[in-house]
């Protein structure tokens, strides 16, 4: 019991890290390299902007280790294995939805020229992005949530 009660609190406190992370570039970060595209974009540019794939990549390698050793770890707990599964499945939801659309178009945003004119167009992608961005929160939520509630979960 001991390992599969570690492997939650490693799930977690690896959840609160994205949790927390994306608090912090919702509240911080996006409102600064969206305010007047492409000329804000410096901010996420490579070499001259917050370097996100240096936080972002590690912690989600650490959310798949952890939640998937937490599933195998208590798969042997019914009432927990639910949780964890609700826990991975919105996690995935989150991750799919990122490499479909949100990686994707951040990148692009990264090699738009910052010294390039605004077009319309750019405005209303940069909007798409950061309104639909803040339905990534429950998501990243859910799964803190779900993995917490399962460390309260007995045989």
């Amino acid at each position: 019991m001991l390992w599969a009660n570690l492997s939650l609190v490693a799930a977690g406190f690896s959840l609160a890290l994205a949790v927390g992370g994306g608090f912090y570039e919702g509240f911080v970060i996006n409102p600064q390299w969206s305010l007047q595209p492409p000329t804000s974009f410096t901010l996420i540019q490579e070499g001259t902007g917050v370097p996100l794939q240096k936080f972002w990549i590690p912690v989600h390698i650490l959310i798949t280790v952890f939640i998937l050793a937490a599933l195998f770890l208590n798969w042997r707990i019914p009432s927990r294995r639910t949780f964890i599964l609700v826990s991975l499945g919105s996690y995935i939801v989150m991750r799919g939805w990122s490499f479909l659309y949100f990686i994707p178009e951040m990148l692009s945003f990264q090699k738009i020229a910052t010294n390039s004119s605004p077009t319309d167009e750019l405005v209303k992608r940069v909007s798409m992005w950061k309104t639909l961005t803040y339905w990534r929160t429950p998501l990243d939520l859910i799964s803190f949530f779900t993995v917490l509630w399962s460390l309260t979960l007995d045989e």
